[in-house]
């Protein structure tokens, strides 16, 4: 018998997009540490007013922010879709929204 108090397993299906995603995280790991980042660990060329090494560090986060906020958006229009409400939420008829 099941005990109610004990959490249940949750199983999450692995989408290929979130394969893909977490493959590009270890990608932008490896390209942030030894024996890739020093290829990039210059001074010049100055871009931005920033030395170079900077600069590449802060693409590497911009690219690692949109490709979350991308991902994210793609889970929450497909839940949405699964749920059958809408991409907004349909807060007003659960209760706990303002009209």
């Amino acid at each position: 018998m099941d005990d109610p108090r004990q959490p249940r397993a949750v199983t999450h299906d692995r989408s290929p997009l979130a394969v893909a995603v977490a493959g590009f995280y270890v990608l932008l790991f490896v390209a942030l540490v030894w024996p890739v980042y020093p290829f990039f660990a210059t001074i010049e060329p100055r871009m931005l007013a920033m030395p170079f090494s900077l600069f590449y560090v802060v693409v590497c986060l911009l690219l690692s922010f949109f490709a979350l906020f991308a991902f994210y958006l793609w889970e929450r229009k497909r839940d949405a879709a699964e749920s059958g409400a809408s991409v907004n939420g349909d807060a007003g008829a659960a209760g706990g929204g303002h009209r």
